[in-house]
């Protein structure tokens, strides 16, 4: 998408889209603050689909601490693991 997206456009393309995944990547910590409110944004929101994030700074701890359904460390295991979650692996 871009940098510095704010949660609601997060919520407006995954609704415009019908996205089945929204994926966030953070590389500075000072960002991961942001990732907590899209989360949030998008279950008020209504989205129903898998949110994934990752990124340098961002742990598995972190991605559960915020309610986000899957992290990846890089971006191929992000595409193995929405694939599997999606069940087209």
């Amino acid at each position: 998408m871009a940098v510095d997206v704010k949660p609601e456009q997060f919520l407006q393309a995954a609704k415009d889209h019908k996205a089945d995944v929204v994926g966030m990547s953070a590389l500075l910590t000072t960002t991961m603050d942001n990732m907590r409110t899209t989360v949030n944004i998008l279950k008020q929101g209504g989205f129903h689909g898998r949110i994934i994030v990752g990124g340098a700074p961002v742990t598995q701890g972190f991605a559960d601490q915020i309610g986000a359904d899957l992290f990846a460390e890089d971006a191929a295991t992000a595409v193995d693991k929405v694939k599997t979650a999606l069940g087209i692996a």
